[in-house]
């Protein structure tokens, strides 16, 4: 009979079952993480990141909440339509993809935050409240995020012991297609979509030769990732936009020098 695999005096996985074999724990938080299983209310910790992300001011939101303030950018503690249309512009993505993040998120979110338990009636323009956003937590996620909206380290670093199985420091295509395969729960079509459309939004969005960063996983969910990239995106627009202006005032110049010679 085959021996267990042990991993700090503790079984955590067993030949016999081979998903406990392919999807590891994580080991060796301690020496950074402390207690690693302890949600954290305000920042994103991870093994590199003990304490969240460098240079970030610790407020009086939770992580979730932070997670989803970029798209509140008048800071009114509510997510229009247009709202979280303006913000996935200002990541880069095109109309189409811009208006069905309008239908999938509103939809799917506006009314478990809402006060009211009258639907569409108590919310008819679709408002997320960001204050209640703990509510639109939904199944078939990694469990970073706790029902209060606090991350939970060592469910972060599970996503990498599990998927990232060759230490690449990020996640493939394949990998999050697995990872989605694999924290899908029973007869939970919302989970599904909602975790399908959240990976493949953050895989379109900050992917490098097909690989999504392990830093850039942990700063979406304090929110940090998507000002980074949207200040990526001005600038880009910005030399876009002064390269045809410089260029026709240089002409103009060596035109106006040449009629001086």
């Amino acid at each position: 009979m085959a021996t267990p695999l042990i991993t700090d005096g503790q079984i955590t996985a067993i030949p016999q079952y081979q998903a406990t074999v392919e999807r590891r724990v994580p080991s060796g938080l301690e020496s950074t993480l402390g207690n690693a299983g302890l949600p954290r209310a305000v920042i994103a910790a991870s093994k590199e990141k003990p304490k969240g992300t460098e240079g970030k001011q610790v407020t009086n939101k939770t992580v979730l909440q932070q997670h989803v303030e970029f798209w509140d950018d008048d800071g009114d503690g509510v997510i229009r339509p247009f709202d979280t249309f303006r913000g996935f512009r200002r990541l880069g993505f095109n109309l189409f993809i811009c208006i069905g993040a309008i239908f999938v998120v509103h939809i799917g979110f506006a009314y478990v935050t809402q006060s009211s338990w009258i639907p569409i009636l108590g919310n008819p323009f679709f408002k997320i409240y960001v204050d209640k956003i703990h509510k639109g937590k939904h199944g078939s996620d990694s469990e970073t995020f706790d029902t209060e909206g606090r991350f939970v380290p060592e469910k972060f670093e599970e996503i990498f012991s599990k998927y990232d199985r060759d230490g690449k420091g990020g996640l493939s295509f394949n990998d999050i297609r697995r990872l989605i395969y694999g924290n899908a729960n029973a007869i939970d079509p919302f989970g599904w979509i909602s975790a399908i459309f959240e990976w493949g939004i953050l895989f379109l969005l900050c992917a490098q030769n097909g690989l999504v960063s392990k830093e850039d996983i942990r700063s979406q969910f304090d929110g940090s990732l998507f000002y980074r990239v949207a200040e990526r995106q001005k600038e880009r627009k910005s030399r876009n936009y002064s390269f045809p202006v410089l260029y026709k005032n240089l002409s103009e110049d060596f035109k106006n020098y040449s009629k001086i010679k």
